[in-house]
């Protein structure tokens, strides 16, 4: 299972996605609503997986 941290500018986590059976549904899922996530305040987001509780990779929501 899988599941994007979503953080805000700061750094501090300010909730997460629903979780996903695999991590090609999750980055599936981001690809269609990251713009709707930075619109509403959210910087960064990290997909983890939920079975072992290690961090796939983070990123910025910021323009670059």
């Amino acid at each position: 299972m899988y599941e994007w941290a979503l953080f805000d500018a700061e750094g501090v986590e300010t909730g997460a996605s629903e979780a996903f059976d695999t991590q090609a549904d999750a980055e599936a899922w981001f690809g269609t609503n990251w713009e709707s996530l930075a619109a509403a305040g959210t910087a960064d987001v990290a997909l983890r997986n939920k079975e072992d509780g290690t961090e796939a990779y983070k990123m910025s929501l910021a323009p670059e």
